[in-house]
């Protein structure tokens, strides 16, 4: 192979490279948007309620997006090297979703995590999708817990998901429990991108680790 046909295969490779980044950049950005969107309309109809729950509603929401802005604003910077308790982010989404977990009497189970290496806005949002998802699902019972290896499982009794279903599952999207975390598809590429994964277990399993 001559050095010019060699270097042209070079820069095909490289091209094709940056194409592929550039789509999965895309990808990225619009679910981001998606998220976003989601809060922001919840934001907008607590205030045009404008009672004083929907005020409270409104402010959360509004800290949230600010949150998720600063912790990928950090990601994307290679920044955000702090540690998150996973303790109190589960407590957190709890808070966020109590009105439903009392609604649907569902019991939360949840054991001692360990810290996550990530930003505490992010590791909040793939609780809250988790946990809502499993909401969503008609669960009696969730259990939040922790493998010696330090991942995070999230694991209900509900009807599961299938395996002929369990292939597009990263694909699915909900906002009924107020804006459901970030998608399943975005939370696996935010720990993707810091040197982890979300999985799905069937039926009903979701666990995830994060790296630095």
């Amino acid at each position: 192979m001559s050095t010019a046909i060699l270097q042209e295969s070079l820069l095909a490779d490289e091209v094709a490279g940056l194409a592929r980044a550039y789509a999965e950049s895309q990808a990225f950005v619009s679910l981001l948007a998606h998220e976003l969107r989601t809060r922001l309309k919840v934001i907008e109809r607590a205030l045009s309620s404008a009672g004083e729950g929907d005020i409270d509603t409104a402010l959360g929401n509004t800290r949230t997006v600010q949150g998720l802005v600063e912790s990928l604003l950090e990601l994307a910077c290679g920044q955000g090297g702090n540690s998150a308790d996973a303790d109190a982010a589960v407590q957190h989404v709890l808070d966020e979703l109590r009105e439903d977990v009392e609604l649907l009497e569902t019991d939360i189970l949840a054991g001692t995590l360990p810290l996550v290496p990530m930003p505490q806005a992010l590791l909040e949002a793939v609780l809250h999708n988790l946990l809502a998802n499993a909401l969503e699902a008609g669960a009696s019972t969730v259990e939040v817990f922790a493998r010696p290896d330090g991942t995070i499982c999230v694991s209900d009794d509900g009807a599961g998901v299938t395996p002929e279903r369990a292939s597009t599952i990263f694909g699915v999207y909900s906002d009924k429990f107020g804006g459901a975390g970030l998608g399943l598809t975005l939370c696996r590429e935010i720990l993707r991108r810091r040197g982890g994964d979300l999985w799905l277990e069937l039926p009903s399993t979701f666990a995830f680790r994060a790296a630095v």
